[in-house]
């Protein structure tokens, strides 16, 4: 579908609630809380030794971790860089386990659990909601230190590198999964994008439906009002459409609607121009502009082009060639109660122009 001359419908899509970034910063306390759980149940188990180095390592080094991204997401900017944010997030606390691991075993011959690398890569993968991009280089980075920390240190014994094909294994499926939801969230967000444009896009004509149309006109007449600026809603309706379709047939009268919009994209080029089909041969645009001459020319201009095509109407009692007639209301926006308001003088005028003949405008 051609938008060219169409502004976009007031949805946003892909956009981060307060909510959602609530549930975000309250995943990383959380988190917080999970380390601290664990360094009760972990200090039970590791030798008197290491209690020191292993309390460094999670308060002084891991927690801290957590609450600098904590006290990212209140940056402005954090939504821009939230990925990579998470990224660093997941390494760091994965590094950090990497040398706690290396530190138990040189310096008490202790075996400490390799299953934190697992934890701290699926909460960024699916907690964290790291994209699959992300998360690959993610599960690389954390791989090839797992496979270098068991070079270095035979922490596991005849089991080092089984266990180490668990980490990379499990971390692949994560990845896996990670691509999986990403897809599906993918599909999810393109089939709202075709609602959307179903429930704001005349399917014939490709404007705006006479819902969206009216949303978007609002929404502009608010704009200028507040501006104190000028705005014009034009009110079009091809002439004697019926006896078109009786002789014709619905597929010309269908092509006649579709000049029609042609047309009025042709004319009206601004980005700020809201167009749309107000309901069967019935056209509506709102538009701005600094002075009603303005709004004369394209009038004049739409009915120009009308001629120039010169689709035949034998059943007109008028002109034998099909027509649009015009009404305009124009003005400054404070002078109006509502778009409600201009749509009916607009209304009136196409009534007038109507009965002046057709294929004519009629500024109200």
């Amino acid at each position: 579908m051609d938008f060219t001359f169409m502004p976009t419908p007031s949805v946003e899509l892909n956009t981060v609630s307060s909510r959602d970034l609530l549930m975000l910063r309250l995943s990383i306390v959380v988190g917080g809380i999970l380390i601290s759980l664990f360094m009760i149940g972990d200090l039970q188990l590791v030798p008197p030794e290491l209690s020191g180095a292993y309390i460094t390592n999670r308060a002084l080094i891991q927690l801290p971790i957590l609450a600098g991204l904590l006290a990212f997401t209140f940056v402005p900017q954090f939504l821009r860089f939230a990925q990579t944010a998470f990224l660093a997030t997941v390494l760091s606390l994965t590094y950090a386990n990497y040398y706690l691991i290396h530190v138990a075993w040189e310096q008490a011959s202790f075996s400490f659990p390799y299953e934190g690398t697992l934890l701290y890569a699926f909460f960024g993968f699916f907690v964290f909601g790291m994209k699959f991009y992300y998360a690959l280089t993610a599960m690389l980075i954390s791989s090839v230190g797992f496979v270098g920390l068991m070079l270095l240190d035979s922490v596991y014994g005849d089991r080092t590198w089984m266990n180490a094909g668990f980490v990379v294994g499990s971390l692949f499926v994560g990845v896996i999964g990670r691509h999986r939801i990403d897809r599906l969230l993918g599909q999810l967000e393109g089939a709202n994008e075709q609602l959307v444009g179903l429930s704001t896009v005349d399917g014939l004509t490709e404007l705006f439906n006479r819902r969206a149309l009216m949303s978007e006109s609002e929404r502009l007449f608010a704009l200028k009002r507040r501006a104190n600026h000028r705005l014009a809603v034009f009110m079009m309706d091809l002439d004697h459409f019926k006896q078109f379709n009786d002789r014709y047939g619905h597929q010309e009268g269908d092509r006649a609607i579709r000049i029609q919009a042609d047309i009025m994209r042709q004319v009206l080029k601004r980005q700020t121009d809201i167009l749309g089909r107000y309901g069967g041969e019935e056209f509506m645009a709102v538009i701005e502009g600094d002075h009603a001459d303005r709004f004369e020319r394209l009038a004049t201009e739409i009915l120009r082009q009308w001629q120039e095509r010169a689709v035949p109407n034998e059943d007109s009692p008028n002109s034998k060639i099909l027509s649009c007639s015009i009404g305009i209301c124009q003005g400054l926006a404070s002078e109006f109660d509502s778009i409600d308001d201009m749509i009916r003088k607009a209304d009136e005028a196409l009534y007038c122009a109507k009965k002046q003949g057709r294929a004519r405008y009629v500024m109200g």
